[in-house]
């Protein structure tokens, strides 16, 4: 694979990934836990305590938005 396709494929990568994340962060906190959740792992009240920790992490503080 040459540099430049494996640069395509990166940016291909990323953009599908970024996707999803924007998917998942238009649902509500309890559905992202339901459509993440799996017999055996976290349960769905540990999920939604990781996806509102998540998400509280990813949000620019108001003051910060104006000079971004």
């Amino acid at each position: 694979m040459t540099a430049l396709r494996s640069r395509q494929a990166i940016r291909a990568a990323a953009r599908i990934w970024r996707h999803g994340l924007d998917a998942m962060d238009r649902m509500t906190v309890a559905d992202a836990a339901r459509a993440c959740y799996s017999p055996g792992g976290p349960s769905l009240a540990e999920l939604e305590q990781r996806i509102t920790a998540d998400r509280a992490a990813r949000t620019i503080p108001q003051r910060h938005r104006a000079a971004a």
